[in-house]
């Protein structure tokens, strides 16, 4: 019998989804993920060091010295800031970019860095101090040359390299380098200068030997004139053998004599004064030259337009200098890295420094120029170990415990809602699985790594799911309470739930971009994955569970209102009573 015209009619609401388009959207997106997955070997999610093991470094910055009484100024946020920016680049150039660099108070810098070979980067990173480059005065055997029986020190011996070779052999001793100007770059001017210079210019200006030897006295004997008693004896009995001897920092200014050592313990060196600092350099890398060997790697450095200037001064007084007054040490927190012989003046403030490096070493050197020039001298203050076995303990009790979470949220939605828990469990399902998904691909996207706050975040994450299935069954519910039909009230208990649902997730969402903004350390890990789960709880209630609902509710077993469906009387706690249609008003 046809309906009268104007009678009530069973209409959908306007505007109802169409759950298969939502599904197969969410099926694209869940096996594309599984795809890149698969495509970039990203199958579990890298692992921080509260996890994985590593080393924890504070460092505690100390104002450089700016003046001959080793005075500085203070320590501004600003100058921790642009530490904490130079530190993370230098940890990058190490090849850790998953290493995490934070400051903690007004004058500490925290560096996290995981893994097995955390111990020697942490080795490389706690090397903090103002890059500078600094004449060879002298040079000499790493060990102490004091005097036997009363201890008194001896005058210390000028040696040449090979001399030195003999005294203290070594399996891998540092490549011989030699400092050029590129040949790429435009020609300097006179390259060279005369080889019998010496100095006579004052220490506190920081000059290099002038080209006029007084008579009767040699360059050397005239450069070492002007070093300070104290910088004699302490060159005289400083042992580069041992390390705490050897990596002592480099806290006076910049126009001081000081006495250095090898950064592989094979010498010590008296220094002079530095014209040049890390600051002037504008960039650095490692190169192998065309046609040469594997054993041969150079490294390519140019300075800025302040660097330019000074560098061609400081090469133009050096070039022709008898050995070892033409070399040039490049120091980093009281070591040498390097002290190659400056052959020629270079005035384009574009060099080389060739010699027998390998990739290794010149790529360290590279990034010891690039990333040396902090504004603030640092000191190790704390160095934590975790070990692997403790991180894996952590991580085997937060499984435990989001695993117990997990299981309370299901229980809880299969005994009230009975049938309808069973689209929340998928949901969970499919939202724990993308959340993983997300990890282990931004663990080799951006180097993320997990972290025991963020499975904390994880873990909180699924209250929240569960918070968004929660409104809708309910919301669903009350429709049927009403009157309407259950695969009626799925689209109009969602309208009203969606409301509720988006507003708590912004909230959430927003909490957790405040939170990670102003956060420091492991809070950032615990607002980034709650803000992540936030996200993929959105696109599992809209593109799953919604449409999951919209299919079940059209089942017989649901639209009658069976006993153990969830939307049956009994469920409700109301009588069974004849279903009425929906009006063309609440159509």
């Amino acid at each position: 019998m046809a309906a009268k015209q104007g009678g009530p009619r069973f209409r959908a609401p306007t505007g109802a989804s169409k759950p298969g388009r939502s599904l197969l959207f969410l099926l694209v997106l869940v096996v594309s993920g599984v795809a890149a997955m698969i495509g970039t070997n990203a199958t579990k999610p890298k692992l921080a060091i509260d996890l994985a093991g590593g080393t924890s470094v504070t460092l505690t910055a100390t104002p450089l010295a700016t003046d001959a009484g080793g005075k500085g100024g203070t320590i501004t946020p600003a100058q921790l800031n642009e530490a904490v920016g130079i530190i993370r680049k230098r940890v990058n150039g190490f090849g850790v970019s998953e290493a995490q660099v934070t400051t903690l108070g007004s004058n500490n810098i925290v560096v996290s860095v995981p893994g097995n070979s955390s111990s020697t980067v942490a080795q490389q990173v706690g090397q903090t101090a103002l890059l500078r480059f600094r004449q060879v005065i002298q040079e000499g055997p790493p060990m102490s040359q004091a005097g036997p029986g009363s201890g008194a020190p001896t005058q210390p011996r000028v040696l040449s390299r090979s001399l030195l070779d003999d005294a203290a052999p070594s399996p891998t001793p540092a490549p011989a380098a030699t400092l050029a100007a590129n040949p790429s770059a435009s020609p300097s001017a006179n390259p060279s200068a005369s080889p019998s210079a010496a100095t006579s210019a004052k220490p506190s200006a920081g000059a290099t030997p002038s080209a006029t030897p007084a008579p009767g006295k040699s360059p050397q004997e005239l450069a070492s004139a002007q070093v300070p008693q104290s910088v004699r004896n302490d060159f005289v009995t400083r042992d580069c053998t041992k390390p705490d001897a050897a990596h002592i920092g480099d806290t006076a200014p910049a126009d001081a004599y000081v006495v250095a050592c090898d950064r592989e313990g094979l010498a010590k060196y008296v220094l002079g004064p530095s014209q040049v600092q890390g600051t002037d350099v504008g960039s650095a890398g490692a190169a192998l030259p065309s046609g040469a060997s594997i054993g041969n790697w150079q490294i390519d450095l140019n300075f800025n337009s302040h660097g330019t200037t000074a560098f061609a001064s400081v090469t133009k007084a050096l070039a022709g200098q008898p050995s070892p007054l033409n070399q040039l040490a490049i120091t980093l927190d009281g070591l040498v890295q390097s002290a190659p012989t400056v052959n020629e003046e270079i005035a384009s403030g574009q060099a080389q420094i060739t010699g027998s490096f390998t990739q290794q070493q010149a790529s360290d050197l590279a990034n010891v120029l690039k990333y040396g020039a902090l504004p603030l001298a640092f000191a190790q203050s704390l160095v934590q170990t975790v070990s692997a076995t403790l991180g894996s303990d952590q991580l085997h009790g937060g499984l435990i415990a989001g695993g117990i979470g997990l299981l309370l949220v299901v229980i809880y939605c299969l005994f009230f809602y009975r049938g309808l828990g069973v689209p929340a469990l998928a949901g969970l399902t499919i939202a724990a699985f993308m959340s993983y998904m997300a990890v282990s691909l931004l663990g080799n996207g951006i180097g993320y790594r997990l972290s025991i706050a963020g499975i904390a975040g994880l873990i909180v994450s699924i209250g929240l799911t569960a918070d968004s299935f929660v409104v809708f069954f309910e919301r669903l519910r009350d429709e049927i309470r009403d009157g309407r039909t259950p695969r009626a009230a799925v689209e109009y208990g969602w309208k009203r739930a969606w409301r509720t649902i988006r507003t708590a997730n912004f909230v959430s969402l927003l909490a957790s971009g405040v939170l990670y903004y102003f956060s420091i350390a492991d809070v950032k890990g615990f607002a980034f994955t709650l803000g992540m789960a936030t996200i993929i709880d959105v696109i599992v209630i809209t593109s799953f569970t919604k449409p999951l609902v919209t299919l079940l509710m059209r089942r017989p077993y649901f639209a009658k209102g069976k006993k153990y469906s969830g939307v049956g009387p009994e469920s409700l706690g109301v009588r069974r009573t004849p279903l009425r249609p929906a009006t063309p008003k609440e159509a």
